[in-house]
């Protein structure tokens, strides 16, 4: 096959055009991420993330890391909402 069949078989897209999210996409992307967030952080409340006092028996890592996980998904949700998309 040659170069000039390959190239020209989606004549529509140049080289660095990027497609532009249409804003439904980005509020259901954008709420999908804030969503897991706020799951995370409820589960790590739930296991003590944010207690003074870590309960007696209870993890010691594995509800900071699901809190900073959480916190993670929802600054994802914010960007995913305002971050204009990039040109590849």
């Amino acid at each position: 096959m040659s170069s000039a069949a390959i190239s020209s078989s989606n004549p529509t897209k140049e080289p660095g055009y990027a497609e532009k999210d249409c804003l439904s996409c980005r509020i259901i992307g954008a709420s999908a991420f804030i969503g897991l967030g706020g799951y995370a952080i409820m589960q790590a409340r739930r296991q003590g993330a944010f207690e003074r006092v870590r309960p007696a028996g209870g993890p010691m890592i594995a509800p900071k890391v699901t809190g900073i996980l959480g916190t993670v998904f929802i600054g994802l949700g914010i960007g995913r909402l305002f971050m204009p998309p990039t040109r590849a």
